[in-house]
């Protein structure tokens, strides 16, 4: 029993150590019986029977990128955003994270001969296999922000996430059990500063729960079809060059066709040139915000926000 608690020991230390040095900024271990009460269809058997660990690394935006949504929202620089739609949401972080996925599966497979599985990562994740916010809260990562984006201590929401699963026994990380990150009945930002209310208001009906391990979570609804919205321009006060939609309380179908229509429509890097938004997360206080932008005169709050939207 304890050389098997040793050995556990060893792996989880050597993923760790891989997770870092392919530029992981944070890396948790679940054990698979946290997930237990979660639906059947999303659990992680369901993509690797036997699973026993869930293994989740983070990689932050780097403030440099989240500034420069600052100087889109703040300023007008709309031909900013590609920069942020490139590193802060497709291309670099989701590339890194699947490097570092794919080491950390190989480094398992050959250290102990069990099964690793890296599933798709960040944002451009391709059909959403596994809920990336669930492992990394159960991975003892953060917890759960009202915006129903996942808060770290060390970068807030601004980071992107990577998942592998493996039927390694690996020692897990307790759970978050800090000082609680964020406090809807106190901190309003995410949906102040949402442009098209797509969250939903502390309050009322419109939030969803998660139990992972032994906590469990409330946060917002998201009304996804009015944050696709914004995200993709589909509306000349967005950024984008003609509107696609005229309502500014879009269906699924609405989206689906002003999709259709879109000049980014077909291009497999969908969010190149096209994200708009990110200020949900940009402008969330957790992480630092105000000695990492205020204090260094990069962002002048959200009052400051040109918002071009719906009540305006």
């Amino acid at each position: 029993m304890e050389e098997e608690k040793e050995r556990a020991m060893d792996i989880k230390t050597l993923v760790k150590e891989t997770a870092y040095r392919h530029g992981m900024d944070l890396c948790g271990i679940a054990s698979v019986d946290r997930f237990n009460d979660s639906p059947p269809a999303s659990h992680p058997t369901k993509i690797l029977p036997g699973c026993k660990s869930v293994i989740v690394v983070a990689q932050r935006v780097l403030d440099g990128v989240t500034q420069v949504n600052f100087r889109a929202f703040e300023d007008g620089r709309d031909d900013l955003k590609g920069i942020y739609g490139t590193y802060g949401y497709t291309m670099l972080p989701n590339f890194a994270l699947t490097y570092a996925c794919y080491a950390i599966a190989q480094t398992i497979e050959r250290a102990t001969g069990e099964v690793a599985t890296p599933t798709s990562t960040g944002p451009m994740t391709n059909g959403n296999q596994i809920s990336l916010r669930h492992c990394a809260v159960a991975a003892g990562l953060g917890e759960f922000g009202w915006m129903s984006i996942v808060l770290t201590p060390q970068f807030g929401p601004r980071q992107r996430f990577g998942v592998v699963l493996t039927t390694a026994e690996i020692e897990p990380d307790p759970m978050y059990d800090g000082p609680q990150l964020c406090d809807p009945t106190k901190c309003k930002i995410c949906t102040d500063v949402c442009p098209t209310k797509a969250i939903g208001l502390y309050g009322s009906e419109d939030c969803h729960s998660a139990t992972l391990g032994d906590k469990t979570y409330t946060y917002a609804k998201i009304n996804f079809p009015r944050c696709q919205m914004v995200c993709h321009a589909f509306r000349k006060e967005f950024g984008g060059e003609e509107d696609l939609i005229d309502t500014y309380d879009p269906t699924a179908k609405d989206i689906a066709e002003a999709s259709a229509k879109s000049p980014i429509s077909g291009k497999g890097l969908q969010h190149l040139e096209s994200w708009h938004c990110g200020r949900c997360q940009a402008y969330c206080p957790v992480g630092n915000w105000q000695q990492k932008f205020a204090a260094r005169n990069l962002s002048g709050g959200i009052q400051n926000v040109k918002r071009g939207n719906r009540d305006e």
